[in-house]
């Protein structure tokens, strides 16, 4: 019985739960924001700095020329 219970208590936050991502890329930045959604209103939201990895690809790059 708690079973079923649970397994549909979790199909009805599945159905509201949603994660979002956009790339910011602006003159200063260059990031990954991620949102987690739950019946559209964001739950937790962070932010993942880019420039690292765009300047490993960068330097990989410059190399294989």
């Amino acid at each position: 019985m708690v079973s079923i219970l649970e397994r549909k208590a979790l199909q009805l936050i599945r159905a509201k739960f949603s994660i979002s991502t956009k790339i910011v890329d602006t003159e200063d930045e260059l990031s990954l924001e991620v949102l987690s959604l739950f019946d559209g209103q964001v739950i937790h939201s962070h932010k993942q700095n880019l420039m690292p990895l765009y300047e490993a690809f960068k330097k990989r790059i410059k190399n294989d020329i």
